[in-house]
């Protein structure tokens, strides 16, 4: 199941060179291992400078965007711009692309409502966190990099809320399975955020 979902099924994506499944980017990297790996490394030392300095923002599609940008600047010009296309991994079709605005922006006035989930009980917390994370998930809003933008999302949301989340204390590919299954049901995306999840003292 994860390898099935790790590489979007488009073919001949106008994001991708010639009739490959490498997506164009900065570094002019034509094979996708390679480009994977530099991503990869590239990506996790800005991830490494947000622990400490997260983007600052009112949870807003644009702070979401800001947040892309940020991680992905240095290797796609579609950093923080969402995508055109449509994408599918595994048997999951993302949300269409002419939705992407419209559907976010209501997502997200609706955690506005919610005061950021201010002030919840713990339990509570964690199952509008879970419904909150399915949906950025099904929106999939940019072209690469959902998973890591929208991670970063909640952990600082989950810091505005006095809390910190270790993804480190599941397997990737346990948290990959749980966002599948969350299209239809985030019990086990739950379960995963209970057990990352902890309180900050003092």
């Amino acid at each position: 199941m994860f390898s099935q979902y790790d590489v979007y099924t488009e073919v001949n994506s106008k994001y991708c060179y010639g009739e490959s499944n490498v997506l164009r980017n900065k570094l002019d990297i034509h094979d996708f291992e390679q480009l994977k790996q530099a991503e990869t490394d590239i990506v996790a030392v800005k991830q490494h400078y947000l622990l400490s300095y997260p983007i600052k923002g009112r949870f807003t599609a644009n702070h979401l965007c800001r947040i892309h940008e940020f991680l992905f600047s240095d290797v796609y010009r579609f950093a923080g711009h969402y995508r055109t296309e449509t994408i599918r991994k595994g048997t999951t079709t993302f949300l269409s692309e002419n939705d992407i605005s419209y559907k976010l922006k209501s997502l997200l006035d609706k955690l506005k409502k919610e005061y950021f989930l201010a002030n919840m009980e713990t339990t509570v917390l964690i199952h509008r966190l879970a419904y909150y994370f399915a949906e950025l998930n099904y929106i999939h809003p940019f072209r690469e990099g959902n998973g890591r933008a929208t991670r970063e999302f909640i952990r600082e949301l989950v810091l505005y809320n006095g809390y910190e989340i270790d993804w480190s204390r599941v397997k990737t590919e346990t948290l990959l399975d749980a966002m599948i299954a969350s299209v239809y049901d985030t019990g086990e995306l739950e379960r995963i955020l209970k057990i990352c999840i902890s309180k900050i003292e003092g």
